[in-house]
């Protein structure tokens, strides 16, 4: 092998992905508009998809109803808007009076001393408070929050943050509910 080959082997080694490099140079801005865009993400058997999770709670909800189903309450406009300009501000801000209802609940049976919505779930599991379905629930919606909190602003639409408002809204009611309920006890 001369030197001519030998230039000429390397070249051809190195052709695709120079190429493939170059390619993604010059399509890095149209490609960096499209990955906001992107509402599933999966990797090997890792696969998250917003609208699928909140359609599964939201039929977890219904399910766990235990009279006639209830109608969401309609969301304040307030949340309408915000639900507009930014939906993964608003899933994230329907959560927040879920956590409160947690924390207050928790108060009551010894968890002052934490803000973790996971623990006083748990907790309130474990002292016989709330039913296995409501905790499926929490864990349910916990678990859209936080991968609200990890995806970008455009994986969330509309409908998926008013669908989260309007669970959030519901599962608030109950946790009302039993923290009247339990108050003196």
């Amino acid at each position: 092998m001369d030197g001519l080959q030998f230039t000429s082997s390397i070249i051809g080694f190195l052709a695709w992905p120079a190429a493939v490099v170059w390619l993604a140079y010059l399509l890095r801005s149209p490609l960096g508009k499209l990955i906001p865009r992107v509402r599933a993400v999966k990797y090997g058997d890792l696969h998250v998809d917003i609208g699928e999770q909140i359609e599964a709670a939201k039929e977890q909800v219904e399910a766990e109803s235990e009279t006639a189903p209830v109608e969401p309450p309609e969301p304040p406009h307030s949340f309408k808007s915000l639900a507009q300009a930014d939906p993964r501000a608003a899933v994230l801000s329907s959560w927040l009076p879920v956590e409160g209802e947690l924390y207050e609940l928790g108060s009551q049976f010894g968890l002052d001393n934490t803000k973790n919505p996971f623990l006083h779930i748990e907790h309130l599991k474990h002292v016989g408070v709330l039913s296995t379905s409501l905790v499926n629930t929490l864990h349910h919606l916990r678990q859209i929050r936080n991968t609200a909190v990890h995806v970008t602003g455009d994986s969330v639409s509309f409908d998926d943050a008013i669908k989260m408002g309007e669970m959030c809204q519901l599962v608030t009611a109950q946790l009302k509910l039993i923290n009247e309920s339990t108050k003196g006890l």
